[in-house]
């Protein structure tokens, strides 16, 4: 899936210039288009027809597209992405690009080493109301 969304990434970069496009980037765009499936595809030209970007790098665990943090979950799956995914606030396609992918790395600690105090619960002491000293 990574390849995928590297692949729209990079057929924005030639798309969005407002630059007329060559006979060569013309030839390059179908080729891109080609090796995307068409679902993902439709989705990427709606946003396009919208004048809209339809992939955001997470810069910093922050969409580029709309500036809103990511779901720390989606930033987790997109380390080793098994699917796509989808912005939740702009509805960009999200790529992680490697330098971040290092830096979610070197800065995540395994769950086995994480130490997590847990507080004593306080013991239930029963007091009813014909209990006590008085009582016979």
């Amino acid at each position: 899936m990574r390849a995928t969304i590297e692949t729209l990434y990079a057929l924005q970069q030639l798309v969005l210039p407002a630059t007329p496009a060559t006979a060569k980037s013309e030839a390059r765009i179908h080729e891109l288009r080609a090796k995307v499936p068409a679902p993902v595809l439709a989705h990427f030209d709606r946003m396009i027809a919208l004048g809209r970007k339809g992939v955001a790098p997470v810069r910093h665990g922050v969409c580029s597209g709309c500036h809103i943090r990511v779901s720390i979950g989606t930033l987790a799956s997109l380390v080793h992405p098994k699917d796509l995914f989808l912005c939740d606030s702009c509805g960009c396609y999200l790529l992680l690009e490697s330098e971040e992918i290092d830096a979610l790395a070197e800065s995540s600690t395994p769950a086995a080493a994480v130490i997590r105090k847990l507080r004593k619960k306080p013991k239930a002491v029963a007091v009813a109301a014909n209990e006590g000293p008085d009582a016979a």
